[in-house]
């Protein structure tokens, strides 16, 4: 009796090239992958409202957490993630004489620099979700942090940003279970969307940091143009974001990203997305601070963040 043949599956090819050369393919391959389709999308569009409720706690909650670690808080003045001595004449010009001599506070004229900058980024991660220039910002964050793109470099070893990631992700879902007015299956549609949007966002930091498809890479690096924080091509991408960026970035220097892939181009969209964004994760409170609607449980100050 002939054996019975397996049913036929359907194997969907992916480009691995493409992968590491083109920005639209990757977010397509993430996107098939995490099974992230309309429904995420109307999930997120429909809850926007409810995180950006949450911006100013989640803002607040994020810098408390950055300045509780010395090699996080540090990165606030040196740039760095990865120095350990004393501010190098540039970076000693760019700060204050006071904010040089005195411990940083969430008060610090820098800290509330970049919370300026946070709370524009959250409202644009909880906007349109639908064009690849969603993404392609994304992606450009995940650029500036290996000291690409800025005109005063920043680096943040991937350690900080993933575990601030997952922080992030750990604190919005507590808030979103605990809300006391959805119903348990939109929160249940909430979390997963959140979820894979960070993941993705996730995979976008990892991507400047790892050496993987260092072979599709050309042999001179293209030129990688220097814009304001906030600008996507010239183009304005957050609002509230048009005063000189890099004065006292919330981050520092890891070592030179392995990785510096030419940036693909961000043509045409239609790749769904999500209205949310990583740094939208934070809702429970750290050390006492809550948010409005407090959520049941209290977190405790676990990973930190970049």
């Amino acid at each position: 009796m002939p054996a019975k043949m397996a049913p036929s599956r359907l194997i969907v090819h992916v480009d691995r090239e493409d992968l590491y050369t083109n920005l639209e393919a990757r977010i397509r391959y993430l996107h098939s992958f995490l099974d992230f389709s309309s429904k995420d999308i109307e999930a997120l569009t429909s809850g926007a409202k409810y995180i950006k409720a949450l911006i100013p706690a989640i803002v607040n909650i994020v810098y408390k957490k950055l300045l509780q670690y010395d090699i996080t808080a540090r990165a606030f003045m040196t740039r760095s993630t990865a120095s350990t001595g004393a501010l190098s004449a540039e970076d000693a010009a760019s700060s204050s004489a006071a904010a040089a001599e005195e411990p940083l506070s969430e008060d610090s004229p820098q800290i509330l620099h970049r919370k300026h900058f946070l709370r524009a980024y959250l409202a644009k991660l909880c906007s349109d979700p639908s064009r690849l220039d969603f993404w392609a910002y994304l992606d450009k964050v995940g650029m500036m942090h290996v000291g690409l793109g800025r005109a005063h470099p920043l680096h943040v070893e991937y350690v900080h940003l993933g575990v601030c990631l997952a922080f992030i992700q750990d604190v919005l879902t507590e808030a979103i279970l605990s809300h006391p007015r959805l119903a348990l299956p939109r929160k249940m549609a909430l979390v997963k969307a959140l979820g894979k949007v960070i993941w993705i966002q996730n995979d976008l930091m990892a991507k400047w940091h790892v050496r993987d498809g260092d072979e599709f890479r050309p042999p001179g690096d293209e030129e990688i143009v220097i814009e304001r924080e906030g600008y996507l091509n010239g183009k304005k991408i957050l609002d509230g974001s048009d005063d000189e960026e890099e004065e006292g970035a919330a981050h520092g220097h890891a070592q030179e990203s392995p990785s510096r892939l030419p940036r693909p181009s961000s043509a045409s969209a239609s790749i769904g997305s999500a209205p949310t964004c990583p740094f939208a994760g934070m809702a429970a409170g750290v050390d006492g601070l809550g948010i409005g609607e407090k959520p049941a449980g209290h977190k405790s100050a676990s990973a930190e963040a970049a």
